[in-house]
């Protein structure tokens, strides 16, 4: 294997910048944005459901076999994917009284079931059924909040824009990255422009489901 040890870390610079760009483009919705990435951070530990049959990066600095790049790179997905759509779509929101704390817990619990059903019981690839497992979560949040609607589809198609993008950028800088990391023989082999279509996919399903969450926890309505 090549040694790509920084790969990751240089990786993670893009996503840096576009976070550091949202946070300053609209002041009202930094903390959302800061609780948002403060949620996700700690599913970096799930990227090893990934290793064995999607890809297998390297770190400068691991725990428990999981890299410190997996977690500043859910860090900073959260926050991008929880405010995308409303950075430059919406302009008014309206709080209202409704928390749906609880019913978040709930299908915190029935995602995590439903991944392992499909992971260990179906035995698809993880990358798909972290996907399918994000937009049905996302579904049932719109079966409740179908107000949300635009937001989980905007958030979706912004965020795999920024997947896409970055990738193209990073095989510019990493030319045989996606052949080194990626086991490319589990998977479609579709590729678009190099990037493998299944991070696209990816990158919809996260911004679908992560995009209208804190709207759906907090009660909040868009104006």
């Amino acid at each position: 294997m090549i040694e790509y040890k920084y790969a990751y870390l240089t990786g993670i610079l893009f996503f840096l910048i576009i976070w550091i760009l949202l946070y300053f483009r609209k002041k009202e919705l930094r903390k959302e944005m800061l609780i948002m990435s403060l949620i996700t951070a700690p599913l970096g530990i799930t990227q090893v459901l990934f290793f064995q049959d999607y890809w297998k990066p390297q770190y400068i600095l691991s725990f428990y076999g999981v890299g410190l790049e997996e977690f500043l790179f859910c860090f900073l997905i959260g926050g991008i994917a929880g405010v995308i759509y409303e950075e430059f779509f919406i302009t008014k929101i309206i709080k209202t009284k409704r928390d749906n704390s609880k019913t978040l817990m709930i299908l915190g619990i029935f995602g995590l079931l439903i991944l392992l059903f499909l992971l260990y019981i179906l035995k698809i690839n993880s990358i798909y059924s972290s996907s399918i497992t994000l937009i049905f979560m996302g579904i049932i949040i719109l079966m409740e909040r179908n107000d949300l609607f635009k937001n989980a589809i905007g958030s979706g198609v912004l965020v795999a824009l920024i997947m896409f993008l970055f990738y193209i950028i990073y095989q510019l800088i990493f030319p045989t990255i996606i052949q080194n990391w990626w086991k490319l023989n589990n998977i479609s082999g579709i590729m678009i422009f190099g990037v493998p279509i299944e991070e696209i996919i990816w990158g919809f399903s996260y911004g679908f489901f992560a995009g209208p969450i804190y709207e759906f926890w907090r009660g909040i309505k868009e104006k």
